[in-house]
């Protein structure tokens, strides 16, 4: 069963190939140094016989036919008798001299079958490699070598490169096994950790063996990926309980408004006001449904393919003018310091409602009187924008949470709003990879926009990442960090 399994892993069947391409190398290998080999020691053979044979004719060059019987056989005599074997025969084929039965008169070369005794009374067969050539019209003589070491060393090669290949086979497929065994661990790893997250433990994660090694980056991107859903969840979970709760309290009004209006009003202009009343209510709910989808548009990253160069030092400009002349109606005031010429990719609209909110979400939320200060400057890495205040801060505990759907810190959530406008905030800065900042204005909140080139934008980890916040930053450009320092 378990080997069923190993043998049907990627890996196995990755190693069994190599294996297979491996054994092809080493049979073509071998067939090439064979052949070579073989090519070699033929041309050593037929170069010792020549060289034999230019020494024999060169000393019996000249003499009689009896002088060359015995140049015959002081050779024979002088040099080891089984390594060259001599045949002079005489025209009718009888041998005069030499240590080798009669022989064909063959001129050139030739391969002769000799069987020799072992000494036991068996019988071995070999191969006379040798060169035949005329000494005189009425002798013949042929040198020869025995090829027996050539066909054993020849056997030996093949033989070599058989258990080699079989050895490499083996171990190919070893090797393949010993593999699969450890990937097979690291994948079931995977597996019994989504089998977990599915039966609802999402705080589940892939185990890393710390060697940083390609299962060890595939379980931190799986892993961020699961901290990035069960984030997701558990947003999606709040933001349900926040719309049931913010949702009833306008319907329950505008039920209370219409049951009153129906059991008490005695004349069309009741019925008109209690109409114009329910309206608004419904309004309110209509507005908030559509700030949720803005934010979900933008969340989505389509708007990204309109981004167009933008001058931010003029998105700057027109928020404080624009919310100038209201911060004064309403008692407070806003000043403002934004250097010419600051430039980035973007949508404007998009920049223009993220400020606004910033400074709409300040007048809304302190006392009159608050001193509220704007500004644009460079930075080291690019613009970085302000919003400054005077007023009574947010309490540390909630710096990360500010920026959840619905979140107020208006607990009985008497003041108006629907808590949506620094989510939307957070949406837009994720969309444009801004790093937001919140920090203690010494009192007050100053609120830090960081327009950081694209490839200068920080992704967080560690903690960072997995911090729970509902706009957490997202991996790759998707996004920067939202945080407090």
């Amino acid at each position: 069963m378990i080997l069923g399994r190993l043998v049907r892993t990627a890996t196995f069947r990755l190693a069994a190939g190599f294996a297979a391409l491996f054994s092809v190398s080493i049979i073509v290998v071998s067939s090439i140094t064979y052949m070579a080999m073989t090519q070699y020691s033929d041309q050593q053979i037929d170069l010792s016989i020549s060289s034999e044979m230019k020494a024999v004719r060169d000393s019996v060059a000249g003499t009689s036919a009896p002088e060359i019987v015995k140049a015959i056989n002081d050779r024979i005599t002088d040099i080891d008798p089984d390594y060259y074997y001599y045949a002079l025969e005489d025209s009718d084929g009888g041998v005069l001299a030499g240590n080798l039965r009669p022989v064909p008169a063959v001129t050139g070369w030739a391969d002769i079958p000799l069987e020799t005794s072992d000494g036991n009374g068996a019988s071995e067969r070999h191969t006379i490699r040798g060169l035949g050539v005329d000494l005189t019209p009425e002798l013949h003589l042929f040198i020869g070598r025995d090829t027996q070491d050539l066909d054993e060393l020849q056997e030996g090669i093949t033989s070599f490169f058989l258990a080699g290949a079989a050895a490499t086979v083996l171990l190919a497929l070893a090797s393949g096994l010993v593999l699969s065994a450890r990937f097979l661990r690291r994948v079931e790893a995977v597996n019994t950790a989504a089998r977990h997250i599915m039966d609802g433990h999402l705080d589940e994660r892939v185990p890393s063996q710390g060697k940083a090694d390609e299962f060890d980056r595939l379980a931190d991107s799986l892993n961020a990926m699961l901290d990035r859903i069960q984030q997701l969840m558990q947003g999606l979970h709040q933001v349900s309980s926040d719309i049931a709760h913010d949702l009833r309290t306008p319907l329950s009004h505008m039920r209370q408004r219409l049951e009153a209006a129906r059991l008490k009003a005695t004349s069309a202009a009741d019925y008109d006001a209690a109409v114009e009343r329910a309206v608004t209510d419904i309004d309110g709910i209509l507005g908030v449904f559509a700030a949720l989808l803005r934010i979900a548009q933008i969340e989505s990253g389509a708007r990204r393919e309109g981004f167009a160069p933008v001058d931010l030092s003029g998105v700057f400009e027109t928020i404080i003018d624009t919310y100038g002349p209201v911060a004064d109606d309403a008692g407070y005031r806003l000043a403002g310091t934004v250097t010419p010429g600051l430039r980035i990719r973007g949508d404007r609209q998009l920049l223009t409602q993220m400020l606004a909110n910033l400074v709409e979400n300040t007048i809304r939320h302190t006392p009159p009187g608050t001193e509220i200060a704007v500004s644009l400057a460079p930075g080291p890495d690019g613009p970085v924008g302000r919003v400054r205040d005077t007023g009574p801060g947010i309490p540390e505990a909630a710096c990360e949470k500010v920026f959840q759907r619905f979140f107020r810190l208006d607990a009985s959530r008497m003041t108006p709003g629907s808590g949506l406008g620094l989510s939307l905030v957070a949406a837009v800065a994720q969309l444009h990879e801004i790093r937001v900042t919140l920090a203690d204005n010494r009192p007050g909140l100053a609120v830090t926009l960081d327009f950081a080139e694209p490839a200068k934008a920080t992704v967080p980890t560690g903690r960072a990442a997995a911090r729970g916040d509902a706009r957490p930053p997202r991996l790759g450009t998707a996004g920067a960090p939202l945080r407090r320092p």
